[in-house]
Order: C-alpha cells, then sequence, then structure tokens
C-alpha cells in the first residue's frame, strides 16, 4: 500500500466523517432529507386532542391510539405536505382531514369530537339536543322542553334580516340573518341565514386555528334550510337543525365543527 494510497483513504475516511457528522447533527435538529425535493427540511408535526380514547391513522396505516395520553396523540418528524389524518373508534363518528404540515411548525387539533353511536348514549344525546333549542323545542322521541333562551341578545340584534350590535353606534354584522346564538364563553358568535352558517371571533384565539378578533368566517352551506344553530357542548362545535323540505316539519341535526381547516367534519344524529 503506498503513500498516496494510504493518504487517499485517510481524507476520504475524514470526508465521511464530516458528512455524516452534519447529516447526524441536522437530524438531531428536527430535519429530515427529501429525495424529490433533493434537500433537508426542518420537520413538522400534528398534534391531536380527542374528547375520548381512539385509534389514529395516519394515510391509511394505524399509528396509534389517544387513551395512552390523555386522549391526545403527536405525530412528529413529518416532511412538509399533506397527510390524510383519521381518528377512529367503534360505534362513534369518524374524524378524519387532510392536513397540511409546515416546514417547523406543529398542526394542533386539540378539539376533536366524536360522537357515540351506541343505542344506550342516544336517549342521553336526544335530551342534549333538546336541552339547547329554546321553545318551541325540536321534536324528537323524548318529547319537548323549553330552556332559557342565550344571552346574545344582549350584545345583538336582528332588524329586518340584518344583524346588528347593540349600544349607542350599532354596527353591521351580516345581512340575511335567520337568528344567532353566542358561545358560553361570549368569545364567538355564530348565525345563520337560510342555508349558511357562520362564526365571528369575538376575541382573539389563542389556540390553533388563531383568528383575530373581527374575523368572520362562513362554516359550510346547506343544501337544505337551516330552522335553528347552537352550540354544541364546547364552543367549537355546532348543532343544526334543519329540514330535508320546507314542507317537511321533522328536523335533521348536523353537528359540526368550526375548524375548517381540511375540510370539516359533520355528524348527523
Amino acid at each position: 500500500m503506498t503513500k498516496r494510497f494510504k493518504r487517499t483513504l485517510f481524507y476520504s475516511a475524514v470526508a465521511v466523517f464530516l458528512v455524516l457528522s452534519y447529516v447526524v447533527i441536522l437530524y438531531a435538529q428536527g430535519y429530515k432529507y427529501s429525495f424529490s425535493e433533493n434537500r433537508f427540511f426542518k420537520t413538522g408535526a400534528v398534534y391531536l386532542k380527542v374528547n375520548t380514547g381512539a385509534d389514529v391513522y395516519m394515510d391509511d396505516k394505524l399509528l396509534g391510539n389517544t387513551s395512552f395520553f390523555g386522549n391526545s396523540y403527536r405525530i412528529e418528524g413529518l416532511l412538509p405536505d399533506k397527510y390524510a389524518i383519521r381518528i377512529q373508534r367503534n360505534n362513534y363518528s369518524t374524524w378524519q382531514k387532510q392536513i397540511t404540515v409546515d416546514e417547523g411548525f406543529v398542526s394542533e387539533f386539540s378539539k376533536i369530537l366524536i360522537i357515540s353511536k351506541d343505542e344506550s348514549d342516544s336517549e342521553e344525546l336526544d335530551e342534549e339536543i333538546i336541552s339547547l333549542f329554546p321553545s318551541p323545542a325540536p321534536k324528537t322521541t323524548k318529547g319537548s322542553v323549553s330552556p332559557s333562551p342565550a344571552p346574545a341578545a344582549e350584545l345583538f340584534v336582528i332588524k329586518k334580516g340584518v344583524l346588528l350590535t347593540t349600544g349607542e353606534t350599532p354596527e353591521k354584522v351580516a345581512n340575511g340573518v335567520k337568528g344567532f346564538a353566542l358561545s358560553k364563553d361570549k368569545h364567538k358568535l355564530a348565525w345563520w341565514t337560510a342555508n349558511e352558517v357562520w362564526v365571528m371571533w369575538l376575541n382573539d384565539a389563542d389556540y390553533q386555528p388563531y383568528h383575530k378578533k373581527g374575523d368572520k368566517e362562513l362554516i359550510t352551506r346547506f343544501s337544505t334550510q337551516i330552522k335553528k344553530v347552537a352550540w354544541f357542548r364546547d364552543d367549537d362545535h355546532l348543532i343544526v337543525d334543519s329540514t330535508s323540505s320546507p314542507q317537511v316539519d321533522s328536523g335533521t341535526y348536523r353537528i359540526l365543527e368550526i375548524d375548517t381547516r381540511g375540510g370539516i367534519n359533520i355528524v348527523e344524529v
């Protein structure tokens, strides 16, 4: 073995060591190499928080269960891209979205709600739905109840289909409004037209999706006419009472999230 060959072998080994060290440092700092883009990216993550224990799938692959971590789950080391995330549990509604992961950021979904479809829970759900709507209450298998209306009327009023703030200098919020509902924490206002559901943020949101005070967003549009809307269980879900046609009095209830990222989940009950 000649000195020249030994020298070449030594420098090659040093070069390989430096390259590998650089790669290891990048990976330790949260970078991952994308062969499609031919460069390193700082990875992102997805954080999920569910109201109950459930299985987590990404691109149809089972990753784990939320029940081991306080009904939460974190997916780390993801290259910037879109991922199909699904939350599933037997006899429960399914939650799914096309989630966008940005470089170096965590996409947080901390208000995930899945609804039990078990017959043993249907009576309790019926009673819960009845209690959310003022008189005349919607028809259910258990009859009708007349709860007190929400305090939204103290802050807003509808005049000839125009939703206005109250006070000395009223401001217009929206046109064509049929009704409105204030969230329990008074941080959000929901209103509905004949076919649309909207939300306005009355305070800055300190969790994802971030919103500033005064932001307005169309949550969804239905092909059927909306009768009533109320906040459901928290300040991030609504329940909509709609009819299949003007001639039909029986209602269809839909529970929907107000987080529109990656599409919204709607559960028909």
